[in-house]
């Protein structure tokens, strides 16, 4: 009986997140139709219109980066537009398909699934919804550079 009821739960779990997938609201809508369009330059290594689609926080960290590395010697990154590709190449996986879109007030976080979930921040600036990488990059980086003395 409890393999019986195991089928049934997980059966009904996949209808639930099916029908969830497709019935977003209208304000999830828009986060998911700007999602995808960022996602969508990325993928297509189209980076002027990626960066345009990035938080102001994501290209002001990326920016700054650039700057210390153009100090340290790296001057082949002259803007974060420059680092952009780099990063999402090393950290970003948007395969999967969206489970999940929680909104609260000025953010909202976007759920891929795919074996395991990825979660992407966006924030609205202004009346545009924004994807914000900054956490994602810089967490990363902190754990690459680990033990390296470089700070």
């Amino acid at each position: 009986m409890s393999k019986f009821r195991f089928a049934v739960r997980a059966m009904l779990s996949v209808m639930f997140l099916s029908m969830m997938s497709c019935s977003w609201s209208a304000k999830q809508q828009k986060i998911l139709d700007t999602y995808n369009e960022s996602a969508g330059y990325i993928n297509e290594n189209d980076w002027e219109p990626a960066a345009s689609s990035m938080s102001s926080s994501t290209m002001l960290f990326l920016d700054s980066l650039a700057a210390d590395l153009s100090s340290r010697g790296l001057q082949v990154y002259r803007s974060g537009t420059d680092l952009l590709p780099i990063l999402c190449e090393e950290y970003i996986d948007f395969n999967g398909n969206v489970t999940m879109i929680f909104i609260e007030g000025d953010r909202a976080e976007i759920t891929l699934t795919s074996g395991k979930s990825h979660k992407f921040p966006m924030i609205l600036e202004g009346d545009c919804w924004r994807l914000d990488l900054t956490d994602i990059f810089r967490n990363n980086l902190d754990i690459a550079l680990m033990g390296s003395y470089v700070r």
